[in-house]
């Protein structure tokens, strides 16, 4: 290598100082031309291969940037619509739930002003043979109870929620009594004028010569109590 450099070192040098002889020839007009020309020709490569092209990543890595943040700032303000959206149905739900629960405890409480008003199921039984024994001139042929009905009044979801019962039972009781027509009559006021009610649901009477009427009452109140009673007929 040290031989090549030998070599081509003179030459080099040799054409340098043409070069200058050449160029301290010319006019300084021309030698300022040329010096511009040589100047411009750097620039164009410089810019060609460093300027441009750094330019240009600089711009595609800014519009990246932009790009990012503008995803970014979509995304946080999706994030924050989402956040207020499940803020306001977490609201709308509590609220609702709220007015479920007034209304249902405002069903509870009329629920039990009524329940209040009725007889209870247990003392039927008893009742009606009270009422029968002010009355010496009927006679008490059957007294038997029919099976419980469930009366459902809410749904089980709102009742787990509220810790309402989900249902009542009517408890019903059958009787048949005979005796005269005015008795009977008389009897049936009895039952209605009651503090405590207990309501009616058949009524039938049945008249067979020469025995006296027989009247068949059937009876019911309701309770949470889904026991049935314990009555023999």
């Amino acid at each position: 290598m040290s031989a090549n450099w030998k070599t081509w070192w003179p030459q080099v040098l040799m054409r340098w100082r043409q070069g200058r002889r050449l160029f301290d020839a010319r006019q300084p007009n021309e030698r300022r031309l040329i010096i511009v020309a040589v100047l411009a020709g750097i620039w164009l490569v410089f810019d060609t291969f460093w300027l441009t092209p750094g330019f240009k990543q600089m711009q595609d890595a800014r519009k990246r940037e932009q790009t990012a943040q503008a995803a970014a700032q979509a995304l946080q303000t999706e994030l924050q619509q989402q956040v207020m959206a499940a803020i306001q149905a977490k609201r709308d739900a509590e609220n609702e739930l709220q007015q479920v629960r007034q209304r249902l405890a405002e069903g509870q409480a009329e629920l039990d002003r009524q329940q209040a008003l009725l007889l209870p199921a247990r003392e039927m039984p008893q009742l009606m043979r009270g009422l029968l024994e002010q009355n010496g001139q009927l006679r008490l042929l059957s007294m038997r109870t029919l099976a419980p009905q469930e009366v459902s009044l809410v749904a089980d979801g709102a009742a787990a929620a509220t810790g309402l019962p989900a249902m009542l039972y009517r408890h019903r009781l059958e009787v048949t009594v005979s005796g005269p027509y005015i008795e009977l009559l008389r009897w049936m006021r009895s039952v209605e004028g009651m503090p405590r009610k207990l309501l009616w649901d058949r009524l039938q009477l049945v008249v067979t010569d020469p025995a006296p009427p027989a009247l068949t009452l059937a009876v019911h109140t309701y309770s949470p109590d889904r026991d049935a009673l314990e009555i023999s007929p």
